[in-house]
């Protein structure tokens, strides 16, 4: 019997072994890193939406100006449009649109609004008209200038000149509203128009 031969095959086997190990490894350290690259990768969507001339992009984190525009269209459009018998829909509806540490104070305000006995009392419906959109990318603020038009019930509609002042991200692939603010006149509160009217109390919407 030759032992040396046996010996020289036992030790070849034991470093090949050791080497297809490694090989496995390797190829299995390599394969979670492709994982974790995969689910890390967010896919950017391009679509066209009902209202849009043209196609716009959905990231992640962000989106084109024109879909958040578009988005805060239909959301003030929404608000805009309450009474005391779509209320609870409006603001059901709007759960999955707003942030959640937003959403309670949102909802509470137009409760209060519909259940208003003056608005209970005279309007029979109500509906927000647009005619200019405002983006400030750097503030992530969308302004929605229009006007409410109340329907009283005598059949004679009152028109109130109306800016909504929205801040929206782009959060999992949604537009989310963190807050919505509405002011009476026909001009939006940008950062030029703050600077330009320092002394203005946005609690009181007037000056100090």
């Amino acid at each position: 019997m030759n032992l040396n031969m046996y010996g020289s095959n036992i030790r070849s086997l034991h470093k090949l072994t050791l080497i297809l190990a490694s090989i496995c490894l390797v190829m299995g350290i390599a394969l979670v890193f492709t994982i974790i690259h995969s689910n890390s990768l967010k896919e950017r969507i391009v679509v066209v939406p009902p209202g849009l001339s043209g196609p716009v992009a959905i990231d992640w984190g962000k989106a084109d100006a024109e879909y958040i525009k578009t988005f805060a269209l239909f959301y003030s459009t929404l608000v805009g449009s309450i009474n005391p018998r779509n209320v609870e829909y409006v603001a059901d509806r709007l759960s999955a649109m707003t942030a959640t540490n937003a959403y309670p104070q949102i909802r509470r305000s137009l409760l209060m609004l519909a259940k208003d006995p003056l608005f209970m009392d005279q309007a029979t419906s109500s509906n927000f008209v647009s005619n200019s959109l405002f983006y400030e990318v750097d503030r992530n603020k969308v302004f929605v200038v229009g006007e409410i038009r109340v329907q009283g019930s005598t059949g004679q509609a009152r028109v109130y000149a109306t800016v909504y002042e929205m801040t929206i991200t782009i959060e999992e692939g949604r537009p989310i509203v963190h807050s919505v603010d509405n002011y009476p006149g026909s001009e939006p509160h940008t950062a030029k128009w703050l600077l330009e009217h320092v002394g203005w109390n946005k609690e009181k919407d007037s000056f100090k």
